[in-house]
């Protein structure tokens, strides 16, 4: 079984999308308290607008997942920008280990490093 009717894509690919919604909604909700719970200590007026961004663009992303959902090729190419985001989100969180937010970094890398490996295997399932 190939495609969107693949169980695990779709799991996958539901999962990712509602997480992905819950946190764009939290980032944009609540950021300061998101920001805490992530592990972040220094939070300011520029984290926290930093942080709504950041909560638009997974917001975004989410909903474009759920709306290819029954689209195998937008699937494919949501899927494609989640793995490219979380990838640089990794790459974010690596340079972040040097920095007195090394908490926030390894939080950060515990997630952004499965979640783009994951996303990677699902493009290529869908491919």
């Amino acid at each position: 079984m190939s495609g969107v009717s693949a169980t695990d894509v779709r799991a996958w690919s539901l999962v990712s999308a509602v997480g992905r919604i819950a946190f764009g909604v939290a980032m944009l909700a609540a950021p300061e308290p998101a920001l805490r719970k992530l592990g972040f200590a220094d939070v300011s007026p520029s984290t926290v607008t930093v942080t709504r961004l950041a909560g638009v663009r997974d917001l975004v992303l989410g909903l474009v997942t759920v709306a290819g959902l029954d689209d195998r090729d937008r699937l494919r190419r949501a899927t494609v920008a989640n793995a490219v985001a979380d990838t640089g989100d990794a790459l974010a969180f690596g340079v972040a280990m040097r920095t007195p937010e090394r908490g926030a970094a390894v939080r950060g890398l515990a997630a952004a490093l499965p979640a783009a490996a994951i996303g990677c295997w699902t493009a290529w399932r869908l491919g």
